[in-house]
């Protein structure tokens, strides 16, 4: 008796760390998922919405560490390539692996920083989104035209 309880035991630690780990694939599979080719996705089964509150969630973190400034605006230039070393994603802040698409981009301090490709697109999202939130610089300060006159 005590044997089949062992193995019961065995197998729901087995089952829980299962879960796990098929949790972290789904995360990995959203943040490298290839926005430019959208038929390069995993198909088949049922229609699962966990990847897109992963994206979604990340799109608020940087929002909300844009606001706070302890992230750049999204740069206007960037390199695309396979990555050499493994390099910290600026964004996600989890490594990209050697082979795995990587952006990189040199800030006006020539510093360098890398991203994935989900994460640049996230990180321009969320850039331009709060710009276009932002008021016009200096509106006050326009003088009005005047209608002009006929002679």
């Amino acid at each position: 008796m005590k044997a089949g309880q062992a193995l019961i035991d065995s197998t729901c630690e087995l089952v829980v760390s299962n879960r796990r780990l098929l949790e972290i694939s789904h995360v990995q599979i959203a943040s490298s998922r290839r926005l430019l080719n959208p038929w390069g996705g995993i198909s088949g089964g049922s229609e699962d919405d966990s990847l897109d509150a992963v994206a979604s969630d990340l799109y608020d973190q940087v929002r909300a560490r844009l606001h706070r400034r302890s992230l750049p605006s999204a740069p206007k230039l960037v390199f695309a390539g396979r990555a050499t070393v493994q390099r910290a994603c600026i964004v996600c802040r989890r490594r990209i692996r050697p082979g795995a698409m990587q952006h990189e981009s040199v800030a006006e301090d020539r510093t360098k920083t890398w991203t994935h490709t989900l994460c640049l697109r996230i990180w321009v999202d969320a850039t331009v989104g709060l710009r276009s939130e932002e008021p016009p610089a200096d509106t006050d300060h326009i003088p009005a035209r005047s209608p002009k006159r006929s002679r």
